[in-house]
């Protein structure tokens, strides 16, 4: 039976793999990456979903043996770690990316569910994405795509890439936070980078996970050891202000003038 679900959430490039292994390392969860991205469940929730496909959902996920869900092909390049779990399992953590616009009413249906979101200095989305050749299409123009995200969004209301969607989400959050006080939890990515020893012990208290000396090795290790690999989860510190150096300053400049006055400005930070 599982006794509580867990939700990893931000735009891509927020750092949610990362808080994701963190999740991971409670030797008591199942964890699984984007689960509505993959084959396996593509599709299986929408705006019509009721309490019954939810936990018909949530069932049939912490039983999956699906290599993607997973990520198998991460842990044998040590991209990822590998993680020891107890026998009886009793969370179900999954992380995702895309599909947010089920978010408000996945919480509302779904009592013993909790959602960690992440929310990344926008300037730092922007550039990661931009620096990514597997995420940034190749022949994409970047002073055409930085806002809209016309190029990997699709036009599908599913996807959340460029600054509007940042944008979006960051609000959403923000009102989840209020609307869902025992069940949203609000993370900004620079406070977990510069403490995160002190951060990830307020999300476990939040979720009331039992710290284990598991999870103290790997935020250690992640923290102090660098991978230069665009889904790794081992990076320094440095990775934070990567943007100051090598995002356009006109797309700096306009970030900063759009946030200007707003509640968002907050994670200008």
């Amino acid at each position: 039976m599982i006794e509580k679900i867990i939700v990893i959430a931000g735009v891509a490039r927020s750092g949610t793999s990362w808080l994701g292994q963190i999740i991971n390392s409670s030797p008591d969860a199942v964890y699984k990456f984007q689960p509505l991205f993959s084959y396996t469940f593509k599709n299986y929730l929408n705006h019509q979903s009721n309490k019954k496909n939810y936990t018909d959902f949530f069932e049939r996920l912490f039983n999956s043996k699906d290599t993607f869900l997973d990520q198998s092909d991460k842990i044998e390049a040590s991209l990822y770690p590998l993680f020891n779990k107890n026998k009886e399992l009793k969370y179900l953590a999954f992380k995702e990316n895309r599909y947010q616009y089920l978010f408000s009413k996945m919480l509302f249906s779904n009592p013993n569910l909790q959602m960690i979101g992440i929310v990344r200095h926008p300037c730092a989305v922007i550039n990661s994405w931009l620096q990514n050749p597997k995420e940034f299409p190749i022949d994409s123009v970047i002073e055409k795509e930085w806002r809209f995200g016309h190029c990997k969004n699709q036009a599908k209301e599913e996807n959340f890439f460029g600054f509007y969607k940042w944008r979006e989400i960051a609000n959403l959050y923000l009102d989840l936070q209020t609307k869902y006080k025992n069940q949203f939890y609000l993370v900004n990515y620079n406070k977990l980078t510069e403490n995160t020893k002190q951060e990830t012990e307020k999300i476990f208290s939040f979720l009331n996970l039992e710290l284990t000396q598991q999870t103290t090795d790997f935020v250690k290790s992640s923290t102090s050891t660098h991978t230069d690999n665009p889904y790794s989860v081992f990076k320094d510190k440095k990775v934070k202000d990567k943007w100051k150096t090598e995002l356009n300053k006109e797309i700096i400049d306009e970030i900063y003038l759009e946030l200007e006055g707003t509640r968002l400005k907050q994670f200008l930070i």
